[in-house]
């Protein structure tokens, strides 16, 4: 298997073995970093995967559920909104990055 690259898609795809970029984003709406192993960027993959997965688990152990619905009930905020907020916008752009890195490598290995 050649080791080449031509701007930074790997020469089996420059060969002629396209990816279709429907799919690479779909898998990557799925769960981030699928869209990049469909793409063969192992790298990228496991980078995207490890995102969000550390994130949403920063995001669970924040969350106190009792101090969830005590606030929920009295209409008032949780103490750490802010927190919760920050991770969930943060968890979201990572997804939104894979779905778009994925396509867009996918399309390129058309060219």
């Amino acid at each position: 298997m050649p080791s080449e690259t031509r701007a930074g898609v790997h020469a089996m795809e420059a060969q002629g073995v396209s990816k279709n970029p429907w799919v690479a984003g779909t898998l990557s709406g799925v769960l981030p970093g699928l869209g990049q192993f469909y793409n063969r960027q192992w790298g990228k993959g496991v980078g995207f995967l490890l995102g969000v997965v550390i994130t949403i688990v920063v995001l669970l152990s924040s969350v106190n559920l009792d101090a969830l619905q005590r606030a929920a009930e009295s209409g008032t905020p949780p103490d750490n909104i802010g927190l919760l907020f920050s991770l969930a916008i943060v968890s979201l752009a990572i997804a939104v990055w894979s779905i778009a890195d994925a396509a867009w490598t996918a399309n390129r290995s058309q060219m």
